[in-house]
């Protein structure tokens, strides 16, 4: 009994954790239908042209605009369709956004002022 507790609950979190990488994948219906999609081997999302606003990591992401994703369902980049203020940085509304694979800030357009 022993054995199986000791196996079978680090199998189960392993199993958890592995499931949740997946979990904020975007999905294929946030894309212009008929535009050009981009995927990763395991069909995850990869880039897209967007058919409405995205929201993702307190953003917005603008309608018509090009987004992408990382391997592991954090956004990669967009265009912003509202000023936002990322980590303490001030980011322009239709400035694109970049974000590192942990969800941190990359890079944005500065606002003019």
């Amino acid at each position: 009994m022993k054995i199986i507790r000791t196996l079978f609950f680090p199998c189960l979190a392993l199993t958890l954790l592995l499931a949740s990488f997946n979990v904020y994948a975007a999905d294929q219906s946030i894309c212009n239908p008929g535009s050009r999609l981009e995927l990763y081997e395991n069909g995850s999302l990869k880039a897209c042209q967007l058919k409405d606003s995205y929201d993702a990591n307190e953003i917005q992401c603008k309608s018509d605009g090009f987004v992408s994703f990382h391997k592991n369902g954090n956004i990669e980049s967009c265009v912003l369709s509202a000023e936002a203020t990322i980590g303490g940085n001030k980011c322009k509304q239709d400035g694109l956004v970049s974000f590192y694979s942990d969800g941190k800030l990359m890079s944005c357009v500065k606002p003019d002022n």
